[in-house]
């Protein structure tokens, strides 16, 4: 069994990394779109929302469907939350479903190759 610091630590590493990834998108948003702080903020938690989803499905319940099927799933539970948050008044929730999904699969097809 492994020891709950390394567990956590796995964990605590992809929230970081989500939230950095976040703040990237946020920032982007905010400086070439001309979004309010609501993007900035909502691309942080969907960061964070991705992750902590990845960490779950994958490495923790190692659900079945394959890596790539779980890090869309991840994706479009960042997307949900990321519209919830910044957009749900301007009725984009497809496109960021899809988005959210798209690059949920992205990652995990990406991260499946390094290992």
């Amino acid at each position: 069994m492994p020891d709950i610091r390394e567990v956590y630590g796995i964990f605590m590493r992809r929230v970081i990394t989500g939230v950095l990834l976040g703040a990237t998108v946020g920032s982007i948003e905010m400086a070439f779109f001309n979004h309010d702080f609501y993007h900035l903020l909502a691309a942080i938690v969907a960061g964070v929302v991705y992750m902590a989803a990845w960490v779950l499905l994958i490495d923790w319940f190692q659900l079945a469907g394959g890596r790539i099927l779980l890090g869309a799933v991840s994706g479009l539970l960042a997307a949900i939350i990321w519209w919830a948050i910044a957009v749900s008044a301007e009725n984009l929730f497809v496109t960021a479903a899809v988005a959210g999904a798209c690059f949920g699969a992205a990652y995990a097809w990406s991260d499946q190759r390094m290992t």
